[in-house]
């Protein structure tokens, strides 16, 4: 999260501060589930971050059942018992679901059209706009994803104008370094 949120840069940045800041204010300083559900933007932040790189890109399992899988393109054929392995990357950055795919656009995902895009949002192994249930292989704690990184957006930037970021390679991803923070100042 802190990763491309940082690399977005102040423009961004500001506009988070301003929406997280003026939400919290109405809500008499508090910090709820519901005020976050009225932050369009800090939401859209966060669908993008998990869309651009998902935490877990890799994912595979034994087919339960024969059924078709089908792209675009084509359909194939998968049997009972078959091994599957999934680069959720291919779906999350395919070019004819979402523009600019490799791009890290902030608000993709605010309004009709950008919240008719979660249904392609499958880093938690299953669709944005679906629940995980004991009869699919959808993240178990989704939820859990979607509040911390909310919340880690929120606290942030309720103290934080912006912040500096530098980024390296490492054996789990990356490694982000906070190189500066600039402290709330309205």
């Amino acid at each position: 999260m802190l990763k491309w949120v940082g690399r977005a840069g102040l423009k961004l940045h500001i506009k988070l501060a301003q929406e997280i800041r003026s939400v919290i204010r109405s809500n008499g300083g508090k910090i709820t589930m519901g005020a976050m559900e009225r932050m369009p933007l800090m939401k859209s932040v966060v669908y993008e971050a998990l869309r651009i790189e998902p935490p877990v890109p890799s994912q595979y399992a034994k087919a339960k059942r024969d059924f078709v899988i089908e792209s675009h393109d084509a359909a194939f054929r998968i049997k009972e018992g078959e091994i599957l392995f999934g680069f959720q990357p291919f779906a999350t950055k395919d070019p004819r679901i979402f523009h600019r795919p490799e791009e890290f656009l902030p608000d993709r995902f605010v309004g009709e059209n950008g919240e008719k895009l979660l249904k392609h949002v499958v880093w938690s192994n299953g669709p944005e706009t679906e629940r995980s249930t004991v009869n699919n292989k959808q993240c178990a704690g989704k939820d859990f994803v979607l509040l911390v990184s909310r919340l880690l957006l929120v606290e942030l930037f309720l103290r934080y104008d912006s912040f500096d970021i530098e980024v390296a390679a490492s054996p789990l991803g990356a490694s982000v370094t906070l190189k500066s923070l600039k402290r709330a100042s309205f």
